[in-house]
């Protein structure tokens, strides 16, 4: 082994035991440290990672009772990118149980340490680190510079020589095919190890390569797989919760986070997506539990939001109809803290109406009709005023929470003025449409709402068939629904436009143009309409 140039590099030691701190920082500067910095604040640890390049960071899991923990911190360093690959992250903490070990992993740490520990066990694992880093200095390099040829040269290299890294080399090196959408090439390197030990990626390679060619089946019997022989592989859950909601079971997706979420609980992203998901499948006693345990998961890390809050207000809002009186008061007191708070931390105007149409409705659900009503006037004064100031989106959710109010007709003019001003934006007429356009049967809204959004980004990807395939199977669902027709009208122009030999396209056009001429000027949708009725008449000019 080469001999670790101590001397040349600069160490970080987070630590909240003043005694622990004081003896890794003489230890550092017994290897020959050229600087070593402690700290046991992690705004002081970002904000050192923002002007130094730390070479070694020693970071203590525990920093204290109600702060940011170590996992939170390197989280937040690599979210922000204030380190880089050549950085050795040691986590060291005395909290041994499988969710908080299986938490910190997920964000990979170089090496894991647990209390008690010796300085020669540190010593071994900072010199495991060094020899990897250096066989795979080159490969981080191209990795960095996005060089995804430079990569797979450099990765063949060590995988001939037979060296110890050779399986992480097959690993980095399939997933640049795979970026460079060389499926077979991937393929071949997956098929090879799928069964071997320790190359579970490999296996989850070949679902991946399922999902791309939406062989959803095969895709979903490989993510099982890795599953049932490596039950602690949480991206195998992830992955199979993606495929699940592909293949329109959504019921099957939640259920597969929610084991993944027994096993390791305090994953905020995946308990994000849980949450959602109960929500869609409108089991809203369980999306509500999801959503208050994201908030306070996600109060002391990068994932804090104001998402978080308004969500879980929203699913309680959704669920209190089934709530025993005494636990909706309960966790209605819960979520009026948790929206004072929210305005607290993010000064925005746009989230304070917001967070005042939330209380309003809440003070509703429990039958205080004073209340509601001066908060909602609150919010309408703040929303006259400052109306100009809201986004797309925070005009969508404000909108919907007016309609919750009775305040129908306010809302349909802020979504209209929203519609003009977004006349191209299909993703937001989309969604304009389905709180103004809403069917009255809800049997089948999931599906054709999956359908929807498959159509939308099928178009955005100029998959344009299976785009209009999609659309079709949305307007199956909703009849009537003007967004789905402008938005399927608009795949079929650009299609023929791209292909005048798809004559079909143009028929079915000229059938959707009939059926939206009765839509009003005054109407949100009118504009788009006229934009694209203009372009069916060019183009039948031409034709």
């Amino acid at each position: 082994m080469n001999k670790i140039e101590y001397s040349k590099m600069r160490f970080l030691i987070v630590e909240n035991i003043v005694q622990s701190r004081d003896a890794l920082k003489l230890f550092a500067y017994t290897l020959g440290a050229l600087r070593v910095d402690t700290s046991n604040h992690a705004s002081d640890v970002l904000t050192l990672c923002e002007s130094i390049q730390f070479d070694v960071i020693l970071l203590g899991y525990d920093l204290g009772e109600d702060k940011k923990n170590g996992q939170h911190i390197l989280e937040e360093l690599r979210s922000k990118k204030l380190i880089s690959r050549h950085c050795t992250i040691i986590m060291i903490t005395a909290e041994v149980s499988q969710a908080m070990v299986l938490a910190a992993l997920e964000h990979k740490p170089d090496e894991y340490l647990a209390k008690p520990y010796t300085l020669n066990d540190l010593c071994i694992r900072l010199e495991r680190c060094f020899a990897k880093k250096t066989a795979m200095l080159d490969i981080y390099n191209a990795m960095d510079n996005e060089d995804s040829q430079e990569v797979i040269s450099l990765c063949q290299n060590i995988i001939k020589v037979n060296s110890i890294y050779k399986n992480e080399c097959l690993g980095i090196q399939s997933r640049q095919y795979f970026v460079l959408e060389k499926f077979d090439k991937a393929r071949e390197i997956y098929d090879a190890y799928a069964c071997s030990p320790n190359c579970q990626w490999a296996a989850i390679g070949l679902g991946k390569i399922a999902l791309v060619e939406h062989n959803y089946d095969l895709a979903i019997d490989c993510f099982n797989a890795v599953i049932e022989y490596n039950p602690l592989y949480l991206t195998a859950y992830d992955w199979l919760a993606n495929s699940y909601q592909l293949n329109k079971q959504p019921l099957l997706a939640e259920d597969i986070l929610e084991r993944a979420l027994v096993i390791s609980p305090l994953s905020v992203t995946r308990l994000e997506k849980y949450a959602d998901l109960c929500l869609t499948n409108e089991n809203f006693d369980k999306a509500t539990l999801a959503f208050a345990k994201t908030t306070a998961l996600a109060f002391h890390s990068v994932h804090k939001k104001p998402d978080n809050t308004l969500h879980f207000v929203e699913a309680l809002l959704e669920s209190m109809a089934d709530l025993e009186p005494q636990k909706s008061r309960r966790l209605s007191n819960k979520a009026f803290k948790l929206l004072t708070d929210m305005v607290r931390d993010f000064n925005s105007i746009e989230i304070k109406i917001h967070s005042k149409l939330l209380a309003a409705r809440l003070h509703d659900k429990i039958k205080d009709p004073r209340l509601a009503k001066e908060t909602l006037k609150e919010a309408e004064l703040l929303l006259r005023n400052c109306k100009h100031e809201i986004s797309p989106v925070g005009t969508i959710a404000i909108a919907k929470s007016l309609i919750a109010l009775g305040k129908k007709s306010y809302a349909n003019n802020l979504l209209t003025e929203l519609a003009h001003v977004n006349p191209d934006n299909s993703s937001i007429l989309l969604q304009i449409s389905e709180i103004t356009d809403k069917p009255n049967s809800d049997q089948y809204r999931a599906a054709a709402q999956n359908a929807l959004e498959l159509g939308v980004n099928l178009y955005k990807k100029q998959q344009y068939s299976l785009a209009i395939d999609k659309l079709n199977k949305a307007l199956v669902h909703f009849p009537n629904h003007t967004g789905i027709k402008l938005n399927l009208l608009q795949v079929l122009l650009v299609s023929f436009e791209k292909d005048n030999q798809r004559v079909g396209d143009l028929v079915q056009a000229e059938v959707l143009i009939k059926a939206l001429t009765l839509i009003e000027s005054t109407s949100e949708f009118y504009t788009r309409f006229k934009k694209l009725n203009d372009k069916y008449s060019d183009m039948m000019k031409i034709s």
